[in-house]
């Protein structure tokens, strides 16, 4: 206790022997735990103006709320020479929103200047809101080097507008050693973007564990990136009991996959009654596949109102198939906001072919580029393709290039080829390599053989055999360039396309070099390719004529008259083949069951969660302030 400048202590009157006695006795009473009988025993002493039994009297009824008592005893023990009683009764009165009597009672030990007392007074002003006066008792106490004081009067200037002098006493508190200055004083340097200053102030606090300074440190460290930092200031404050550092480092452990961590902070978070802890450790369990988990700490955050939780915990009956409760909570999470949920009922609907549900739940999210491309596939299964080109007209037109895609084949199925050309070149502008290859194909059949070539080009590239055989013909007929296309023959040959392995030996006959033609002919008859027979035949018959021809130049036997009887057979090298079309086939792993979207990224504003400045005044009590 701070001592007082003046006493008004009376000298000590002599004491009856019965009255030490009966105090003696009522502090051995009050050990074992007879608070009755103690107060008997105390009473017959402080009828005899034993000093500490008065106090003592007046400490037990006011922990009983019994005031009037109380009030009898502290004044009597007041008036016997125990200045804090004067200290006592303000705060009963303060604490019981009498603030007259409180001003009574704090101001007699304000002017003997007790800085508890003055501190007190000049919030108990404030309270009645004469600021003068409470200005004037905070202000003495400050000057006398009451921390708390100097916090109070800044939280006054503050609530005064006068920022500037709140800031003068803040820093006055500091230097003190008042953590609640310096946590004002903090958040006043945050504000004001004088983080270096800040961040001193909140490691300062750190080091002496104060809970809202670790946090909001945690918090700032977190926001920047240093997640090892932010872990070691949270777990500071999470440790002494703080629920937001406790839940903010389960997220972080969570992040790290440290989920034994997680799971207990979440769960002391959770004890607080934290929603978002709830929600966040239900998706944890639901991650990790612990389904029965999962559910209970939906089902809590979904008393929570949380609408996430209720989608989260719809989606878990939806996968058991559990489409009564799932339709229940998705409903639920509809009726309070959630878009996502909306989507996920037109799911169940599509799922369970009930599709005109299905529409009217994606009708509802019709902005939603997935919404459109499920509406899209709906109409195409019905052969309803106008409204499937609207829906994925809609859909392209979001820069969905898949949507573009589809749009384009429909219109290619329809022989509408300017109105699938345009839409192929809407999907090839995100680089679909489909649409590349309808294009390549469309150009080819135009004759638009450059633009066919730079389209198949890059599908060549990504090893498409069809993209790669015709860019060999595009060589071979467009550019009359036969080692490009022998390149391009030779890698669309070794993925199984005969038509190359023909058009090989096509280009062999023409550079003359009928053994290398044959070669590739045989392999395409191998293959069972009947062009390839017919010019393997006509080669063997080319060689057999001029066989018999040297024959009967020599006279041999009937060589000439087999000779003329042989047709004068001439090849034709012009010919070429084009092979099958095949799009690029998408890997898929194998079909799995439909999953439905679960809210399980939560986006939160960091910037809004800092602890706030603290603008209570603090009322300074036997045990400190509060």
């Amino acid at each position: 206790m701070k001592m007082s400048k003046f006493s008004i202590k009376k000298k000590s009157k002599e004491i009856p022997t019965e009255a030490v006695i009966a105090y003696s006795k009522g502090n051995m009473l009050e050990k074992i735990g007879k608070k009755d009988q103690a107060i008997q025993s105390y009473i017959i002493a402080g009828n005899q103006n034993h000093v500490k039994a008065q106090y003592r009297l007046g400490e037990l009824y006011l922990e009983r709320k019994q005031y009037v008592e109380a009030e009898k005893w502290f004044s009597l023990s007041y008036k016997n020479g125990k200045e804090d009683s004067a200290f006592d009764l303000g705060n009963m009165y303060y604490n019981i929103e009498g603030y007259e009597y409180a001003l009574y009672w704090y101001e007699k030990q304000a002017l003997n200047g007790d800085l508890r007392c003055q501190n007190n007074l000049g919030i108990v002003h404030f309270k009645l809101r004469d600021f003068h006066n409470a200005e004037k008792w905070l202000k003495t106490a400050a000057h006398g080097n009451d921390g708390v004081a100097c916090f109070n009067i800044g939280n006054l200037y503050m609530a005064l507008e006068r920022e500037e002098d709140a800031i003068e006493f803040y820093k006055k508190g500091h230097i003190l050693g008042n953590n609640e200055c310096k946590y004002n004083l903090a958040i006043l340097y945050m504000q004001k973007n004088m983080e270096k200053e800040a961040v001193s102030l909140y490691k300062q606090l750190y080091k002496s564990g104060y809970e809202k300074g670790c946090y909001n440190l945690g918090l700032y460290m977190e926001a920047n990136g240093n997640i090892d930092d932010a872990i070691r200031y949270y777990k500071k404050s999470a440790d002494k009991g703080h629920v937001e550092s406790q839940y903010r480092l389960a997220y972080l452990y969570d992040e790290k996959d440290l989920y034994e961590d997680a799971i207990d902070y979440y769960k002391e978070a959770i004890d607080s009654n934290h929603s978002m802890a709830k929600l966040r450790l239900g998706n944890l369990y639901n991650r990790k596949n612990t389904i029965e988990s999962a559910k209970l700490y939906y089902d809590l955050a979904s008393n929570d109102s949380l609408v996430e939780a209720k989608n989260n915990f719809a989606g878990l009956y939806f996968e058991e198939k559990n489409y009564e409760k799932a339709i229940k909570y998705y409903e639920e999470a509809i009726m309070d906001g959630c878009k996502v949920a909306v989507e996920n009922l037109g799911d169940l609907y599509y799922q369970t072919k009930d599709y005109q549900q299905a529409i009217s739940y994606y009708l509802r999210n019709s902005n939603f580029v997935t919404c459109q491309k499920k509406l899209a596939d709906i109409y195409v299964e019905a052969e309803n393709l106008d409204e499937a080109i609207l829906w994925y007209k809609k859909a392209a037109n979001n820069n969905d290039k898949e949507s573009s895609y589809k749009v384009g084949l429909i219109y290619e199925d329809l022989n509408n080829l300017e109105e699938a050309k345009k839409y192929y070149l809407m999907a090839t502008d995100e680089n679909h390599l489909n649409a590349k290859l309808h294009l390549g194909r469309i150009y080819y059949e135009e004759g638009n053989l450059e633009e066919s070539k730079k389209m198949l080009d890059v599908c060549a590239n990504e090893k498409n055999a069809y993209a790669e055989h015709m860019v060999g013909l595009i060589y071979e007929n467009y550019y009359n360039d036969h080692t490009n296309a022998k390149y391009w023959y030779e890698r669309s040959k070794n993925q199984g396309l005969v038509e190359s392995i023909f058009n090989l030996g096509q280009i062999s006959l023409k550079l003359e070099d009928d053994e290398v033609a044959k070669k590739y002919f045989k392999q395409g008859v191998e293959l069972g390719n009947r062009d390839s027979e017919y010019m393997l035949a006509g080669l063997y018959l080319k060689k057999g004529r001029t066989m018999y021809k040297e024959l009967a130049d020599e006279g041999l036997f009937n060589s000439k008259d087999i000779y003329d009887s042989i047709p004068e057979f001439k090849l034709n090298t012009d010919s070429f083949l084009v092979p099958k079309f095949v799009e690029f086939i998408e890997t898929k792993i194998e079909e799995e069951e439909y999953i439905p979207n679960y809210i399980l990224d939560i986006q939160e504003d960091l910037s809004n969660k800092y602890e706030k400045r603290i603008d209570k005044m603090l009322v300074e009590n036997r045990l400190g302030y509060k």
